[in-house]
């Protein structure tokens, strides 16, 4: 910038030196202009003297302003080359800090360059091990899951088996039920928690088990207190042997009772009973004194005949249920539980069926009635050609054959074809009242012995299913289930064969009837129009 204000200053005063040469001729010849015309001639040789100086002056003015200009124009030059020389220094100063700041730059970009490098490596291995952290931490998260689906299937498994055992309790030895029941229930409530415990709950199960299989395999004998008959809270001596024998007999007045084992359907495997044979109650009385005697001498191996079959294949549940003489209506009563529950729809289809029974036959005896007498009578008033007495005396019987007669009579004085479409009509007409809720008599006989083999069906189910609870060593045990459940068979086959033979009848009856209406109706309508025939 102070090189191009040095250049402008030149060539300004270039421009000046002309300019003065210019102003100073121009202010001689003004000069001599005005002395001329008073000069003479003498004055030439002055005057050129005069323009001699003048030129002189001119000259020295000229070298004079000749040497300012080189002056000021060394002077330039020497400003310039100063300036030039400041310039370069300043542009020497640049480099330097321009090379200082590039340096400096290459420093820093070679640290940042190696701590990029660093940085780099670090973030690689942290990332590594990252993945291989999050890697771990899902194997660890489904290693979790797996144990606890594992820990929650475990236990709903137990929660199902105290559950299950919770359903078998009514139907298992019911000696210390209650308790059973008590630890199954802890049990339960233990394995039904927010956060379940299962091993609680697992122990006092099994703890349960273990007490029920101990008293399979032990016998006891011990004063309690019990139920004898309808009388409660009666002081008993009670012999155990296991499962398969228990009993009881009263301190007041040696009442006896023994828990036998039933096989019903209904899954009431044991029951108790007290109308025991009087040969078989002085047998456990006698088993029950001396297993109390031998407890009281400390005889331990004291031998006790127990009047009972261990292999209970019900010997003595048929010879207690032989003793007991029951009325015709404990008999039909005692017959209807062993059905179940299919007998109520049986009964309620024995009932219906009677009933349509008797409103068909009654309907039948009254419409379907065919009375000589009235056609007698009637063949008479039609042979006097009297149709209308005729037709008043149809009306009177108000039977579907007289109906029908009825429609001929009433057209006896038109043409034939009109009384044919009056006696089709009628015909139409009486028929459906005859057949009424036929159909619906055969579908209830039809029904009975399904629903016998339904009840069948189910009893032999729940007889298996008892079976495999419980289990059992003798046929006769499966035999007598098979027997009870073919209950609901004979009761439905007992129902349809009467109802199917009723439903027969019934038809008969129809059948004859209608017969008779087509038979009377075509041979009054030939009388009345024989001669237009």
């Amino acid at each position: 910038m102070i090189l191009n204000n040095v250049i402008a200053r030149s060539e300004a005063t270039k421009q000046s030196m002309p300019y003065r040469l210019l102003v100073t001729l121009t202010f001689l010849l003004a000069t001599s202009a005005f002395a001329w015309p008073w000069s003479g001639s003498g004055e030439k040789k002055s005057t050129e003297e005069d323009q001699a100086r003048i030129k002189d002056s001119l000259q020295l003015e000229e070298v004079r302003s000749l040497q300012r200009e080189v002056e000021t124009l060394t002077r330039i030059r020497l400003q310039k080359a100063d300036s030039l020389e400041k310039l370069e220094a300043e542009h020497w100063k640049r480099r330097y800090a321009e090379s200082q700041l590039t340096e400096e730059h290459q420093a820093a970009s070679r640290e940042l360059d190696g701590r990029y490098s660093k940085l780099s490596t670090d973030l690689g291995r942290v990332t590594e091990e990252v993945s291989a952290s999050k890697s771990l931490t899902d194997e660890a998260e489904d290693n979790a899951k797996a144990e606890e689906s594992s820990y929650d299937a475990l236990n709903t498994q137990v929660k199902l088996s105290i559950e299950k055992s919770l359903g078998d309790m009514l139907g298992d030895y019911p000696v210390g039920m209650n308790g059973r029941i008590l630890r199954l229930k802890t049990a339960a409530d233990e394995a039904s928690k927010d956060v379940p415990n299962t091993i609680g709950a697992v122990q006092n199960f099994m703890n349960d088990m273990l007490l029920r299989h101990e008293m399979t395999y032990t016998q006891s004998y011990g004063r309690e207190i019990s139920q004898v008959g309808s009388r409660p809270d009666v002081a008993v001596n009670r012999l155990r042997l296991g499962t398969v024998f228990l009993g009881e007999v009263a301190q007041d007045n040696g009442d006896v009772q023994a828990l036998l084992r039933s096989g019903a359907l209904q899954g009431k495997v044991f029951e108790w009973n007290a109308a025991l044979p009087l040969e078989m109650a002085t047998n456990i009385k006698r088993a029950v004194m001396q297993a109390g005697d031998a407890v009281d001498s400390a005889q331990a191996s004291a031998q006790v005949a127990i009047p009972l079959d261990v292999l209970q294949n019900k010997a003595v549940k048929n010879a207690i249920s032989d003793t007991k003489e029951l009325s015709w209506s404990e008999e039909l009563e005692a017959f209807f539980k062993k059905g179940g529950i299919v007998m109520y729809p049986l009964m309620l289809v024995a009932i219906f069926a009677l009933l349509l029974c008797l409103e068909r036959f009654l309907v039948l005896s009254f419409r379907g009635h065919l009375g000589r007498r009235f056609l007698k009578k009637l063949n008479a008033l039609v042979k006097e050609s009297r149709y209308e007495d005729a037709a008043n005396l149809c009306l009177k019987k108000r039977t579907s054959l007289s109906m029908v007669l009825f429609a001929v009579l009433n057209r006896a004085r038109d043409k034939r074809e009109d009384a044919e479409r009056s006696l089709q009509e009628a015909l139409l007409r009486e028929q459906p009242r005859l057949e009424r809720r036929m159909g619906l008599l055969a579908a209830m006989g039809t029904i009975a012995p399904l629903l016998g083999l339904l009840g069948t069906v189910t009893g032999i189910i729940t007889l298996f299913t008892v079976i495999t609870e419980v289990g059992t060593n003798d046929a006769r045990v499966l035999a007598g289930g098979i027997s009870e459940a073919l209950v609901t068979t004979e009761t439905g086959l007992v129902i349809a064969i009467p109802v199917m033979v009723l439903h027969g009848l019934l038809s008969e009856k129809i059948e004859k009837v209608t017969s008779e209406m087509y038979v009377q109706s075509t041979s009054l309508l030939n009388r009345i129009f024989g001669k237009d025939a």
